[in-house]
């Protein structure tokens, strides 16, 4: 058994899992309005020795559960279990990168989770909205760049047998995507030009055989939602570190940059930086090792991976139901930063060739 909702967690459990001597704690909701598909809550610690705080033990920590609605936990239940696997496995020296996490739990069948981590709010918290400066968008594709390096078409990846297939995946949001296309169509048709609503009538069909494609040889582990809602800063920008691994899974890295540049950059700077951005993460993989990836090859896969932030935003502006005034700005937004991205790489003619 373990913590399935605020209400669950106690001293005694909190005791148990970081050994800290808890005396009490308040919390607030820190996910409402923000597009999560879970609900993450932050921990006020109050230590029942006055010495506690001055050993450096955290005076906050963040504890993420599923939905309490029961429609989004089923929806999601492959990636809870996913993320929690993440943070369970994958080693330590990739904290940093990722959050230092106390506890990671999930029950398979139900979809309840329990993910305690470290309080990242002192760090500089992007935002989806807002999108990124220059060097932040700089310090996102060098870190993800490392960080795919590690795993490139190496035996490094069998150590995670773990980590739900991309083709598993894929077959559960098939049937998503197919039933959402004509909900999205239905509540934002209106906005779209004729070449997004034709390529969301296309899409479901295209769905299987270009994730095929992207899911080919080369491939790595991938975040599968890296976007600045998901990111904190350190004080120079130049340092990040990235939370909510649902969606990681086994595929061509430079969908995490096409994702980026989707849900994370105003139309007018992904214009602006594209070139360079790209450079950029090609560079990191080259010096970390990565060969036979030529920039040529990696542009091509750039295209193909704008269908993943495509696809999520046809599955997340109908199916993740927050409600939220926040969460409908992100959606228009993206909706407008996908309608930019359809027209510069004239992605409905790029799908007919597929």
């Amino acid at each position: 058994m373990f913590p399935k909702s605020i209400s669950d967690i106690s001293n005694v459990w909190l005791k148990k899992v970081t050994g800290y001597e808890v005396k009490h704690f308040t919390f607030d909701n820190v996910s409402e309005g923000k597009g999560f598909a879970g609900e993450v809550f932050k921990l006020n610690l109050a230590y029942a020795h006055a010495d506690s705080i001055s050993n450096k033990n955290p005076s906050t920590l963040i504890v993420k559960f599923a939905s309490q609605n029961s429609s989004t936990k089923k929806l999601v239940r492959p990636y809870a279990i996913n993320e929690t696997n993440i943070y369970s496995n994958l080693p330590k020296s990739y904290e940093g990168f990722l959050p230092a996490t106390y506890y990671s739990e999930c029950d398979d069948k139900t979809g309840d989770c329990c993910i305690l981590m470290e309080d990242l709010s002192t760090k500089i918290y992007g935002d989806s909205l807002q999108g990124l400066s220059l060097a932040q968008a700089i310090a996102a594709t060098t870190s993800i760049a490392r960080f795919h390096s590690s795993f490139w078409e190496t035996s490094k990846r069998s150590q995670f047998s773990w980590l739900k297939h991309s083709k598993l995946i894929l077959r559960f949001m098939s049937r998503i995507v197919e039933q959402n296309s004509l909900i999205f169509l239905d509540s934002y048709g209106n906005r779209l030009s004729k070449e997004f609503r034709e390529l969301v009538t296309v899409y479901p069909n295209k769905m299987m055989a270009i994730w095929d494609r992207l899911m080919d040889s080369p491939s790595t582990i991938c975040h599968g939602d890296f976007r600045p809602d998901n990111f904190f800063f350190g004080d120079d920008d130049k340092s990040i570190t990235v939370i909510d691994w649902q969606l990681c899974s086994e595929m061509k890295g430079i969908v995490d940059v096409a994702y980026l540049f989707t849900w994370g950059l105003d139309e007018r700077d992904r214009k602006s930086w594209e070139s360079q951005l790209l450079a950029n993460y090609h560079d990191t993989l080259i010096s970390k090792g990565v060969k036979d990836y030529s920039k040529s090859d990696m542009h091509k896969d750039y295209i193909l991976g704008f269908f993943v932030p495509f696809q999520i935003l046809l599955v997340a502006s109908t199916a993740l139901n927050n409600g939220s005034t926040r969460g409908e700005q992100l959606i228009s937004l993206v909706i407008k930063r996908m309608q930019s991205i359809i027209d510069d790489h004239h992605l409905l003619y790029q799908i007919s060739r597929i």
